[in-house]
């Protein structure tokens, strides 16, 4: 990974510090239209203080901090945040993906697929072993960061009692392994040999196609190992703790963690979208939730992935992805078949009746999280990219415009919207938070969803341009390393540095940032058929949105309580949508 890491690093910007008093200026306007103007004024008054005061101390200490090293000063703690967190993996941190059929419906049998998939990931993991993966560039041929795609592969996270530890086994060729989750059994499955050469496709689908076919117990119990990962992280840990008690049980969760990835076979329910994606999100039946890559295959042969988020995120994710399964259509020219005709080993699990019942306990936790959630899917095939492009500003702006729109109406308010920005130009770039929710959008969905006191036409499109030309300009400062709320991160945890505790002021800010009523994500990828998270909000919406060339496709978690307000708000961004588009007459 030198190629990747230590040779790319002169040429990438360092990730900078943004200035104190611009910061501070800029949270004022972030969270003007979420508060009331007597809230607002008495906030700003605290800002200013904090700008004078304990702001300064702590704006020093990160500057120093972050001239330190020739790394990111964000990166390593909010690797931390996600590891400090405790609550339940695939509800609260994990996301999903399902992959459109299209890319891999020429290959008929789930074996084949399977075969098929782990060749092209083992590639892509020696492609970066041996630095023969090409370098990515931005649309301006700019270099990207690429420090992280590591993380994919030989990781796993580790529970702990206060905080979770990630481990990452080093990158090497020879002799790689997966492991394989099927009928309830686990097996390691070898992919390079001790040269480092890969195993034959036809070698892979042979052993899956043995796998599949196998009548074979389970170990007493076996069954229930995955649940372990599907709890809160302390229960978690002392499940780990004693698990690992026993020493063939250890060896066995010890190749699972050293794995380049896990794959697993699933009997769930699959028959729509909404379906397939709440079976690869929710269901922990059949997989380890803790490592970072985990795929899946469902009853139908659909290939899915739920992915642990600590070191890792989306872009990389869905470009590695893509590379993985366009080359689902390339002829392999295999000119030897390797020496090994058996690649498979069952993992061993020795686990007592008392870890039994706590397995089984964790089971039935996981189960009462996961059901309490539900997910909706949608296509607006009425609306594209190329549709939103005839408006002359970002397809991204018009659609934050037509949710802001859609929040208004169903909701009566507007509250604080998350949307990550990927800050890839940066070395150890991760993600900075463009609050989607500005003043100017509040002007414009108020003026237009009043029916009392309507505007004209002209006046809508004056406001509608200038919040689309606010949301640009919002996060043109988060890729350019300019945003709130990373560095009011970045300060507090230079606040929790000493004994000084958190600042208050900076805990507020944060608080109110960081409501999340809709948390969003738009990762434009043709090869999504859908894509999931839970709502970071427990009275909120996780909402994914893919902005096509032609359609848009959204997808919309809730607790299910909230059932009704999550259709009502996918039909609300349906007809915002198209609304605007009439508007704007294109």
């Amino acid at each position: 990974m030198k190629k990747y890491q230590e040779e790319l690093l002169p040429k990438l910007k360092k990730l900078p510090v943004p200035a104190l008093r611009e910061t501070i200026a800029r949270l004022s306007d972030w969270v003007s239209p979420l508060l009331t103007t007597e809230v607002l004024h008495d906030f700003q008054e605290k800002a200013s203080t904090f700008s004078t005061s304990e702001g300064l101390v702590l704006q020093k200490k990160l500057v120093d901090h972050a001239n330190k090293g020739a790394g990111s000063w964000l990166a390593p703690a909010w690797e931390k945040s996600y590891l400090k967190s405790r609550g339940y993996l695939q509800s609260e941190s994990n996301f999903a993906l399902i992959i459109a059929e299209r890319y891999y419906e020429h290959i008929n049998s789930k074996e084949a697929r399977a075969a098929q998939l782990i060749y092209q990931m083992s590639t892509i993991y020696l492609n970066l072993a041996e630095g023969t993966y090409p370098i990515e560039y931005t649309n301006k041929q700019q270099n990207v960061d690429m420090s992280f795609y590591s993380n994919f592969f030989k990781s796993c996270r580790i529970p702990g009692k206060n905080q979770d530890s990630f481990h990452k086994k080093e990158t090497q060729t020879p002799e790689n392994y997966i492991v394989i989750f099927v009928n309830d059994l686990y097996f390691r499955l070898d992919v390079t040999n001790s040269l480092g050469e890969r195993y034959s496709l036809k070698q892979l689908q042979e052993n899956l196609t043995y796998l599949l076919a196998l009548e074979q117990d389970s170990t007493h119990g076996e069954e229930l190992i995955s649940y372990l990962t599907g709890v809160e992280r302390a229960r978690s840990s002392f499940i780990y703790q004693q698990l690992i008690k026993e020493e063939s049980t250890k060896q066995s969760l010890q190749q699972i963690e050293d794995a380049l990835f896990i794959l697993s076979f699933s009997s769930g329910n699959d028959e729509t979208t909404e379906d397939r994606i709440a079976e690869v999100l929710l269901n922990t039946s059949h997989q380890f939730l803790s490592k970072t890559t985990q795929a899946v295959i469902t009853k139908n042969g659909y290939i899915g992935f739920n992915m642990e988020h600590t070191a890792i995120d989306g872009v990389p994710a869905l470009n590695l992805f893509t590379k993985i399964f366009e080359s689902f259509n390339t002829q392999i020219q295999e000119t030897t078949e390797k020496s090994s005709s058996d690649l498979v080993k069952k993992l061993e699990w020795t686990l007592a009746d008392s870890m039994i019942d706590i397995l089984e306990e964790a089971r039935s936790l996981a189960e009462i999280d996961n059901n309490s959630y539900t997910i909706k899917h949608q296509v607006v095939s009425a609306v594209g990219k190329e549709r939103m492009k005839k408006a002359q500003v970002s397809p991204d702006a018009f659609f934050h415009i037509a949710l802001a729109l859609a929040q208004q109406n169903v909701f009566g308010q507007l509250r604080s919207v998350y949307e990550p920005v990927a800050m890839r130009m940066y070395y150890e770039g991760r993600t900075e938070s463009a609050r989607s929710i500005s003043q100017e959008k509040k002007q414009f969905v108020e003026a237009f969803s009043n029916r009392s006191e309507p505007i004209s036409k002209e006046e809508s499109l004056a406001l509608f341009l200038e919040a689309a030309s606010a949301h640009s300009a919002r996060i043109s400062q988060c890729q350019n390393g300019q945003g709130v709320e990373r560095h009011l991160f970045g300060l507090q945890n230079m606040a929790l540095n000493g004994e000084e505790g958190p600042n208050s002021f900076l805990t507020d800010a944060l608080t109110i940032l960081g409501d999340d009523f809709i948390s969003t994500t738009g990762l434009p990828y043709d090869i999504l058929e859908s894509f999931s998270f839970g709502p970071v909000n427990e009275t909120g919406f996780g909402l994914y949105y893919g902005i096509l060339a032609e359609e848009v496709i959204l997808t919309i978690s809730a607790k299910k309580i909230y059932e009704n307000e999550a259709m009502q708000l996918l039909e609300a961004i349906s007809e915002a949508l198209i609304a605007l588009t009439n508007l704007l007459e294109i």
